[in-house]
Protein backbone atom coordinates (compact mmCIF):
# COMPACT_ATOMS: atom_id res chain seq x y z
CA UNK A 1 0.00 0.00 0.00
CA UNK A 2 1.38 3.45 -0.94
CA UNK A 3 2.32 6.00 1.65
CA UNK A 4 -0.22 8.57 0.10
CA UNK A 5 -3.03 5.15 0.64
CA UNK A 6 -2.21 4.94 4.42
CA UNK A 7 -2.49 8.58 4.93
CA UNK A 8 -5.71 8.77 3.69
CA UNK A 9 -7.09 5.62 5.55
CA UNK A 10 -5.21 7.01 9.25
CA UNK A 11 -6.70 10.60 8.41
CA UNK A 12 -8.85 11.64 10.80
CA UNK A 13 -5.98 9.98 13.91
CA UNK A 14 -3.55 12.36 13.14
CA UNK A 15 -2.83 15.39 14.98
CA UNK A 16 -2.13 18.71 13.55
CA UNK A 17 1.69 18.35 13.68
CA UNK A 18 1.21 15.03 12.14
CA UNK A 19 -0.47 16.42 8.85
CA UNK A 20 1.85 19.61 8.60
CA UNK A 21 4.48 16.67 8.77
CA UNK A 22 2.73 14.56 5.56
CA UNK A 23 2.27 18.51 3.60
CA UNK A 24 6.11 18.67 3.69
CA UNK A 25 6.81 15.27 2.65
CA UNK A 26 3.62 14.87 -0.13
CA UNK A 27 5.45 18.56 -1.40
CA UNK A 28 9.05 17.16 -1.50
CA UNK A 29 9.24 13.28 -0.54
CA UNK A 30 12.99 13.27 -0.55
CA UNK A 31 12.93 14.79 3.32
CA UNK A 32 12.46 11.45 4.40
CA UNK A 33 13.68 9.36 1.74
CA UNK A 34 17.08 11.13 1.26
CA UNK A 35 17.66 12.32 5.17
CA UNK A 36 17.56 10.60 9.33
CA UNK A 37 14.86 10.76 11.64
CA UNK A 38 17.11 13.64 12.79
CA UNK A 39 17.13 15.68 9.44
CA UNK A 40 13.98 14.80 8.52
CA UNK A 41 12.67 16.29 11.95
CA UNK A 42 14.38 19.47 11.58
CA UNK A 43 13.10 19.87 7.75
CA UNK A 44 9.91 19.34 9.05
CA UNK A 45 10.00 21.75 12.09
CA UNK A 46 9.08 19.17 14.88
CA UNK A 47 10.76 16.22 16.76
CA UNK A 48 12.84 12.95 16.17
CA UNK A 49 10.00 11.56 18.68
CA UNK A 50 7.11 12.91 16.51
CA UNK A 51 8.34 11.52 13.18
CA UNK A 52 8.77 8.16 15.12
CA UNK A 53 5.13 8.35 16.14
CA UNK A 54 3.97 9.43 12.94
CA UNK A 55 5.61 6.71 10.89
CA UNK A 56 3.91 3.66 13.57
CA UNK A 57 0.69 5.45 13.37
CA UNK A 58 0.96 4.92 10.06
CA UNK A 59 1.69 0.74 10.13
CA UNK A 60 5.05 1.52 10.13
CA UNK A 61 7.77 -0.86 11.92
CA UNK A 62 9.90 2.30 12.48
CA UNK A 63 11.77 5.35 10.57
CA UNK A 64 13.98 3.19 8.47
CA UNK A 65 10.43 0.84 6.71
CA UNK A 66 8.79 4.67 6.45
CA UNK A 67 11.88 6.08 4.69
CA UNK A 68 11.71 2.97 2.16
CA UNK A 69 8.09 3.32 1.74
CA UNK A 70 8.31 6.92 0.83
CA UNK A 71 10.13 6.42 -1.51
CA UNK A 72 8.96 3.93 -3.45
CA UNK A 73 5.56 5.51 -3.04
CA UNK A 74 6.97 8.07 -4.99
CA UNK A 75 9.38 6.47 -7.46
CA UNK A 76 8.82 7.96 -11.31
CA UNK A 77 5.55 9.97 -9.86
CA UNK A 78 5.67 13.18 -11.08
CA UNK A 79 4.78 16.27 -8.52
CA UNK A 80 1.25 17.24 -8.94
CA UNK A 81 0.30 21.32 -8.95
CA UNK A 82 -2.95 21.59 -6.80
CA UNK A 83 -2.27 25.31 -6.35
CA UNK A 84 -3.83 26.26 -9.36
CA UNK A 85 -6.52 25.17 -11.48
CA UNK A 86 -10.21 24.32 -10.13
CA UNK A 87 -10.69 23.27 -6.98
CA UNK A 88 -14.22 22.20 -7.23
CA UNK A 89 -13.73 20.15 -10.03
CA UNK A 90 -10.90 18.14 -8.47
CA UNK A 91 -12.89 17.84 -5.24
CA UNK A 92 -15.87 16.09 -7.89
CA UNK A 93 -13.23 14.71 -9.88
CA UNK A 94 -11.77 13.17 -6.92
CA UNK A 95 -15.18 11.60 -6.04
CA UNK A 96 -16.16 10.65 -9.04
CA UNK A 97 -13.13 8.11 -9.64
CA UNK A 98 -12.78 6.33 -6.37
CA UNK A 99 -16.48 5.22 -7.10
CA UNK A 100 -15.63 4.71 -10.85
CA UNK A 101 -12.75 2.41 -8.91
CA UNK A 102 -15.41 0.70 -6.57
CA UNK A 103 -17.43 -0.27 -9.88
CA UNK A 104 -14.52 -2.60 -10.74
CA UNK A 105 -14.93 -4.09 -7.53
CA UNK A 106 -17.04 -7.62 -8.20
CA UNK A 107 -19.00 -8.01 -4.68
CA UNK A 108 -21.93 -8.92 -6.29
CA UNK A 109 -22.42 -12.43 -4.87
CA UNK A 110 -20.96 -11.27 -1.20
CA UNK A 111 -23.77 -8.52 -1.37
CA UNK A 112 -26.70 -10.64 -2.65
CA UNK A 113 -25.48 -13.48 0.45
CA UNK A 114 -25.44 -10.25 2.72
CA UNK A 115 -29.09 -9.24 1.93
CA UNK A 116 -30.23 -12.89 2.37
CA UNK A 117 -28.43 -12.62 5.96
CA UNK A 118 -30.07 -9.50 6.98
CA UNK A 119 -33.17 -10.89 6.34
CA UNK A 120 -32.86 -14.41 8.00
CA UNK A 121 -30.30 -13.39 10.80
CA UNK A 122 -32.49 -13.16 13.78
CA UNK A 123 -30.25 -10.47 15.19
CA UNK A 124 -28.73 -7.90 12.98
CA UNK A 125 -26.57 -5.24 14.95
CA UNK A 126 -24.32 -1.99 12.85
CA UNK A 127 -21.23 -1.14 14.41
CA UNK A 128 -19.03 2.17 13.64
CA UNK A 129 -17.33 4.43 16.18
CA UNK A 130 -17.12 8.15 15.55
CA UNK A 131 -17.38 9.52 11.82
CA UNK A 132 -18.12 5.90 10.59
CA UNK A 133 -21.25 5.91 13.01
CA UNK A 134 -23.05 8.05 10.65
CA UNK A 135 -22.34 5.35 7.76
CA UNK A 136 -24.25 2.64 10.47
CA UNK A 137 -27.08 4.83 11.07
CA UNK A 138 -26.80 5.24 7.02
CA UNK A 139 -27.37 1.53 6.72
CA UNK A 140 -30.01 1.03 9.57
CA UNK A 141 -32.00 4.15 8.42
CA UNK A 142 -32.02 3.16 4.68
CA UNK A 143 -33.14 -0.27 6.00
CA UNK A 144 -36.14 0.93 7.47
CA UNK A 145 -37.50 2.21 3.87
CA UNK A 146 -37.59 -1.93 3.82
CA UNK A 147 -39.59 -2.08 6.58
CA UNK A 148 -36.26 -4.15 8.34
CA UNK A 149 -35.03 -2.70 11.73
CA UNK A 150 -31.23 -3.28 12.45
CA UNK A 151 -29.42 -2.66 16.07
CA UNK A 152 -26.82 -0.01 16.26
CA UNK A 153 -23.95 0.31 18.16
CA UNK A 154 -21.84 3.41 17.72
CA UNK A 155 -19.84 3.74 21.04
CA UNK A 156 -17.65 2.04 22.78
CA UNK A 157 -19.87 0.98 25.96
CA UNK A 158 -22.62 0.11 23.34
CA UNK A 159 -19.92 -2.24 21.69
CA UNK A 160 -18.67 -3.73 25.33
CA UNK A 161 -22.22 -4.14 25.92
CA UNK A 162 -22.77 -6.23 22.33
CA UNK A 163 -19.92 -8.33 23.07
CA UNK A 164 -20.89 -9.31 26.46
CA UNK A 165 -24.32 -10.78 24.92
CA UNK A 166 -23.53 -11.95 21.16
CA UNK A 167 -24.72 -15.25 20.15
CA UNK A 168 -24.46 -17.46 16.89
CA UNK A 169 -28.00 -15.34 16.37
CA UNK A 170 -26.27 -12.35 15.46
CA UNK A 171 -25.20 -11.11 12.67
CA UNK A 172 -22.31 -8.46 12.97
CA UNK A 173 -22.36 -5.27 10.22
CA UNK A 174 -18.85 -3.14 11.39
CA UNK A 175 -17.99 0.00 9.34
CA UNK A 176 -14.20 0.67 10.22
CA UNK A 177 -12.15 2.80 7.67
CA UNK A 178 -9.00 1.28 9.13
CA UNK A 179 -9.93 -2.26 10.61
CA UNK A 180 -8.69 -1.12 14.19
CA UNK A 181 -8.39 -4.38 16.44
CA UNK A 182 -8.03 -2.12 19.56
CA UNK A 183 -11.52 -0.31 18.69
CA UNK A 184 -13.15 -4.14 17.40
CA UNK A 185 -10.69 -6.87 18.54
CA UNK A 186 -12.53 -8.15 21.48
CA UNK A 187 -16.04 -7.53 19.28
CA UNK A 188 -15.18 -9.27 16.59
CA UNK A 189 -13.17 -12.49 18.85
CA UNK A 190 -16.53 -12.96 20.92
CA UNK A 191 -18.35 -13.15 17.72
CA UNK A 192 -16.15 -15.87 16.08
CA UNK A 193 -15.86 -17.71 19.07
CA UNK A 194 -19.63 -17.73 18.99
CA UNK A 195 -20.07 -18.44 15.54
CA UNK A 196 -21.50 -15.21 14.45
CA UNK A 197 -21.53 -13.66 11.44
CA UNK A 198 -19.27 -10.68 11.02
CA UNK A 199 -18.92 -8.58 7.89
CA UNK A 200 -16.37 -5.85 7.53
CA UNK A 201 -16.82 -3.08 5.35
CA UNK A 202 -12.96 -0.91 5.09
CA UNK A 203 -10.95 0.72 3.42
CA UNK A 204 -7.33 -0.74 4.53
CA UNK A 205 -6.41 -4.07 3.03
CA UNK A 206 -3.78 -4.77 5.85
CA UNK A 207 -6.41 -4.27 8.31
CA UNK A 208 -6.02 -6.88 11.97
CA UNK A 209 -9.73 -7.71 11.92
CA UNK A 210 -9.82 -9.83 8.46
CA UNK A 211 -8.81 -12.99 10.27
CA UNK A 212 -11.43 -13.15 12.61
CA UNK A 213 -14.50 -11.94 10.31
CA UNK A 214 -16.51 -14.15 7.84
CA UNK A 215 -16.64 -11.57 4.79
CA UNK A 216 -14.85 -8.58 4.54
CA UNK A 217 -15.61 -5.40 1.69
CA UNK A 218 -12.68 -3.05 0.92
CA UNK A 219 -13.46 -0.03 -0.51
CA UNK A 220 -10.97 2.55 -2.19
CA UNK A 221 -9.98 5.50 -0.30
CA UNK A 222 -10.57 8.52 -1.73
CA UNK A 223 -6.67 9.96 -1.69
CA UNK A 224 -7.44 13.56 -2.83
CA UNK A 225 -5.48 15.56 -0.42
CA UNK A 226 -6.16 18.88 -0.41
CA UNK A 227 -2.91 21.18 0.35
CA UNK A 228 -2.33 24.75 1.71
CA UNK A 229 0.23 26.45 3.22
CA UNK A 230 -0.52 25.12 6.61
CA UNK A 231 -1.45 21.95 6.42
CA UNK A 232 -2.58 19.34 4.95
CA UNK A 233 -6.64 18.69 4.25
CA UNK A 234 -8.40 15.28 3.09
CA UNK A 235 -11.54 14.72 1.59
CA UNK A 236 -13.66 12.04 4.24
CA UNK A 237 -12.88 8.62 3.03
CA UNK A 238 -16.52 8.06 4.98
CA UNK A 239 -18.26 8.97 2.00
CA UNK A 240 -17.72 6.31 0.15
CA UNK A 241 -18.96 3.71 3.35
CA UNK A 242 -22.50 6.40 3.20
CA UNK A 243 -22.80 5.17 -0.67
CA UNK A 244 -22.07 1.46 -0.12
CA UNK A 245 -24.60 1.68 2.66
CA UNK A 246 -27.05 2.34 0.05
CA UNK A 247 -25.91 -0.11 -2.43
CA UNK A 248 -26.35 -2.72 0.88
CA UNK A 249 -30.15 -1.59 1.11
CA UNK A 250 -30.62 -1.64 -2.60
CA UNK A 251 -29.69 -5.27 -2.90
CA UNK A 252 -31.95 -6.29 0.29
CA UNK A 253 -34.72 -4.36 -1.81
CA UNK A 254 -34.50 -6.87 -4.81
CA UNK A 255 -34.02 -9.68 -2.25
CA UNK A 256 -37.53 -8.94 -0.80
CA UNK A 257 -38.61 -9.12 -4.55
CA UNK A 258 -37.35 -11.94 -5.53
CA UNK A 259 -38.90 -13.51 -2.79
CA UNK A 260 -42.46 -12.36 -3.48
CA UNK A 261 -42.42 -13.39 -6.91
CA UNK A 262 -40.98 -16.43 -5.72
CA UNK A 263 -43.72 -17.26 -3.32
Amino acid sequence: MKLQEKISIYYTSLTNTERKICTVILDDPTVVSEHSIIDAATLCGTSKSAMLRFAKKLGYSGYSEFKYAVGESFIKEEKQNTESGDIYQEIVTSYSQTITELSKQDYNIQLTLLAEYIDQYKYVEVIGIGNSSFCAKQLKYSLFSHNKYIGDATDREEIKCLTQCITKDYLIIVFSVSGALDTYGQLVKAASQKKARVVLITMNPDNALEKYVNTSFVLPSTMHLLKDTKVLKQLDNRTTMHFFAEVISYYYGLYLEKQVLEG
